[in-house]
């Protein structure tokens, strides 16, 4: 039975942490992306969300048009939209406190008050706040969305998971991702209970259905199709500010990714790296799943550690290898490593995880003014991959020495024992 958390006090406390960390931020923000915000939101306060995408630059997924949405019949007015926009980080926020409550309910340890302190590891560091507060972005909302689903899977509800992933989708595509992995914690759920697949992909179908519908009844649906498939190839650059493998390998890292390499484009490679990564990530939970399947079981709390792991390392590798990777991508690893860390009570990953994270963002961002310029040296592009690159190394050689996959196979190698008969 989980402690009683949060409590009544405990909520009191965050709210008090919530408005103060929105009081000490109040103005800031990347100038680009607060613009896009405002101009989004004032084009739908005039005419209407279904016509989001007749704006032309326009790009992000359904889910966040309804947030602008909602702000600007909350505005009223297109003066009160640019006066009071950088509220809308409230919202973003909102989902950093729920993903970190929800961490630590499920994989804190300690009673309600341990758990309170532990939740500051996130609400108190400033590579989880970071994207939120001070650059104004929104890919905590996918993040938490995206660790809901992996939490309600772990929790044996295969059918609210894939709802909460069609979510996560809806928000940013780069959430698709993580279905390989989700599947190998559905798979032995839909073995045992087979009606609960048709229950998922019958959810999803509503979930979706009822977020297009403005943008149906509107007749615009081919241009949020539009958007969805041009979105990739948008920012076509070996790397778009994240420091990543090509910040190591090129000094010019915003290199076209057409570029040729022993006759295969840049982008080629970087998406065989990822794909070889993952194998190699997801390869013991692929094994753990198989033998889910074979003896009839599901993944329990044994496994936790496990599937927690490689969950995290998934978003870690994609921005690691691809190209056309923005600095914000790395976002969706930091719950989940922050959730492992908790469980294993290990820190040391999603510590140095939230370090180089922060560093990349200021460094580009430069919130701080020219002391987060290139010359000082911990801000420097390929330090920072290095750091992201141990980070990789060590959350692989940990995850092997956790799931003994070999171990795995020999059981898989071995007969099935026969289930014992049950008397009539």
């Amino acid at each position: 039975m989980l402690p009683l958390y949060p409590t009544r006090l405990h909520w009191l406390l965050y709210a008090l942490l919530f408005g103060l960390l929105l009081l000490l931020t109040p103005a800031a923000g990347h100038r680009f992306d607060v613009q896009f915000w405002e101009n989004w939101a004032k084009h739908m306060g005039a005419y209407g969300l279904g016509n989001a995408y007749t704006l032309p630059h326009n790009n992000y997924n359904p889910l966040y048009q309804y947030v602008l949405f909602g702000y600007a019949k909350l505005a009223g007015s297109p003066q009160a939209i640019t006066t009071y926009i950088h509220c809308l980080k409230a919202v973003t926020l909102l989902f950093d406190f729920g993903g970190a409550v929800l961490a630590v309910r499920y994989f804190g340890w300690g009673d309600g008050n341990q758990r309170f302190l532990l939740s500051l590891l996130f609400l108190l560091n400033v590579g989880y706040l970071y994207n939120t507060l001070v650059w104004e972005q929104v890919d905590a909302i996918v993040s938490t969305l995206a660790f809901v689903a992996v939490v309600q899977a772990l929790r044996q509800r295969s059918v609210s998971s894939f709802g909460w992933l069609v979510l996560a989708l809806n928000m940013k595509t780069q959430a698709i991702i993580l279905l390989p992995p989700l599947l190998l914690l559905w798979a032995p759920q839909w073995w045992l209970a087979p009606q609960r697949l048709a229950k998922a992909v019958g959810l999803g179908a509503v979930v979706q259905g009822v977020l297009l519908i403005p943008f149906i009844r509107s007749g615009t649906l081919p241009l949020l199709v539009g958007v969805v498939r041009d979105a990739v190839d948008y920012y076509p650059r070996a790397s778009m500010n994240c420091y990543n493998m090509w910040v190591l390998l090129f000094s010019d890292f915003l290199v076209l990714d057409s570029h040729l390499y022993a006759g295969v484009s840049l982008k080629a490679w970087g998406l065989l790296s990822f794909c070889s990564a993952s194998a190699l990530i997801l390869l013991p939970l692929g094994l753990a799943a198989l033998h889910k399947l074979r003896t009839r079981t599901v993944f329990g709390p044994a496994e936790y550690s496990l599937v927690l792991l490689s969950l995290g390392l998934v978003p870690l590798a994609f921005c690691f290898f691809n190209t056309q990777m923005h600095e914000r991508y790395w976002h969706p690893a930091l719950l989940l490593l922050g959730a492992h860390a908790l469980l294993t009570r290990r820190y040391a990953l999603f510590g140095v995880f939230s370090l180089a994270y922060y560093l990349n963002l200021e460094a580009v961002l430069h919130y701080l003014g020219t002391f987060s310029h290139y010359p000082t040296i911990i801000f420097r592009p390929k330090l920072v991959a290095t750091l992201f690159g141990g980070v990789l190394l060590g959350g692989i050689w940990q995850l092997y020495r956790l799931a003994k996959p070999y171990a795995t196979w020999q059981l898989l190698r071995q007969p099935v024992p026969p289930t014992a008969a049950v008397p009539a």
